[in-house]
């Protein structure tokens, strides 16, 4: 798939839900709660789009969400309309899980981050990032991070999503795609995102808010064959742990990619960690060795990294059959690896995980179904409480999201489309799990799609993030 059909497959989806009538949207699944098949239970729902300042669930036209969890339990949610659409945000403030939560009555709508703005309209390929440490006002920055293709959109909260500025980060590249974005401190943030013209993972910084973005690294070196043949996941930052004798305001930063083993392969058949211990000038490569799987692509999808609050690195990927995860406590240079976390199901796709002080939370989309227009398909959550590569406990089933096959093309899918390319979890401060996911429109089944929300309110708590 290339990276084109990534990136405008979300306008696909954008211009299907524009064709459903209001009134469709309307007759959507709005909320819910159910007992997992274990002892995690949660409550969920699609949270409304329709009025700025107003919480409950009603309907949105979104997909592809992302969601974090700052240290002041502020739950943030945005997710996408399509290229050319702009992005939403919602926020939770103080919105611990636990007992009592209710994600119709926490998710708050903030309106659009990414609307239009320098080059023009954003909408695709959402990602969102959290500062661990307050600004002057006393809040912690949020950012999101949305492109057009032709420019990625930071938008920064400065005042806990209330207001958000906007920022066309870099402009004029013939094609962009599939950005992610991480925060440091109080005002740094690292983008990263594919730079089409030469495939290669290109790495901004800004130390202003979000303000201004300077290109300062390329993830893989340009001579490398993995600079032209590569998929990336999302970048990383240690918050907690700085490198030993480094410069002043060094610290960790983790970029995820698959790519082929060696030149000669045709297949992205190994997942690979780009590693950079001085705030993102430098980077260097390491492999996961153990995750190589001949005749297999690892990018269903995406890759995904997460760092514990002790260091401790994890990596998740998915060969479109297994979802399979990483650790390394050596800051990439090292893994071991695990078996096939979604146990008990035909296919998991779209990793996404929470590495925190008490163990791992991770999700996948998940079928039980042979394939077929008949197949449903769940998000699911696994818990590792040992943080070890055997801990794994059998996945819980929160709620379906979907019915027939999975199409990952982008642009090239005829159906099948409605997942689009990732979701998310992260954990608040007490270890409770807030998950984001896509969902048919207007139903199960239907061709759109929706975002909807999840909170953990009973079961096995897993501990704070980094």
């Amino acid at each position: 798939m290339s990276p084109i059909a990534r990136a405008t497959g979300p306008l696909l989806i954008a211009l299907l839900l524009g064709a459903l009538p209001t009134g469709a949207l309307a007759a959507a699944s709005r909320t819910g709660a159910k007992p997992s098949a274990g002892a995690n239970t949660f409550s969920f729902g699609q949270p409304q789009a329709n009025t700025v300042g107003a919480t409950g669930c009603a309907t949105n036209g979104d997909g592809e969400p992302a969601i974090h969890v700052s240290r002041a339990n502020d739950v943030f949610l945005g997710s996408e309309r399509g290229l050319g659409g702009g992005s939403d945000a919602w926020r939770a403030l103080g919105g611990v899980g636990g007992p009592g939560a209710n994600a119709c009555r926490q998710a708050e709508y903030r309106g659009q981050p990414n609307a239009v703005a320098g080059t023009g309209a954003s909408g695709g390929d959402i990602d969102l990032a959290i500062a661990p440490d307050k600004n002057p006002a006393g809040n912690y920055n949020v950012y999101v991070a949305s492109l057009n293709l032709a420019s990625v959109n930071v938008a920064t909260s400065q005042d806990r999503g209330t207001t958000f500025s906007q920022v066309p980060v870099v402009a004029g590249l013939p094609v962009d795609d599939r950005e992610w974005v991480a925060a440091y401190g109080s005002s740094t943030a690292l983008l990263t995102y594919h730079d089409i013209a030469t495939n290669n993972i290109d790495v901004l910084r800004s130390d202003d808010s979000g303000a201004t973005y300077v290109q300062t690294a390329r993830a893989i070196a340009d001579t490398d064959y993995k600079a032209q043949s590569n998929e990336l996941g999302n970048i990383v930052i240690d918050h907690r742990n700085t490198p030993a004798g480094g410069p002043a305001g060094a610290f960790y930063a983790y970029q995820s990619f698959v790519a082929p083993q060696n030149a000669n392969d045709s297949n992205f058949d190994e997942a690979f960690v780009a590693v950079s211990s001085d705030g993102g000038a430098t980077f260097t490569d390491y492999p996961i060795p153990c995750s190589y799987t001949k005749g297999k692509d690892l990018d269903h999808n995406f890759p995904n990294l997460s760092v514990a609050p002790d260091g401790t690195l994890w990596d998740a990927w998915s060969d479109d059959t297994a979802v399979k995860t990483a650790v390394s406590h050596d800051h990439g240079k090292t893994w071991s690896c695990s078996g096939n976390v979604a146990t008990g199901v035909k296919r998991g796709i779209f990793p996404w995980l929470a590495a925190t002080s008490a163990g791992v939370d991770l999700v996948f989309y998940g079928t039980p179904d042979a394939t077929g227009p008949t197949m449903t398909w769940y998000a699911e959550m696994a818990q590792n409480t040992a943080a070890t590569t055997s801990g794994w406990r059998a996945p819980t089933r929160i709620t379906s999201v979907h019915t027939g096959d999975v199409c990952e093309g982008g642009i090239s899918c005829t159906g099948g489309r409605q997942l689009l390319d990732d979701f998310g979890v992260d954990t608040d401060q007490s270890g409770w799990a807030h998950i984001a996911y896509s969902h048919d429109a207007p139903g199960l089944g239907g061709a759109g799609t929706y975002t909807g929300y999840a909170v953990q309110t009973g079961g096995t708590r897993i501990g704070y993030p980094n």
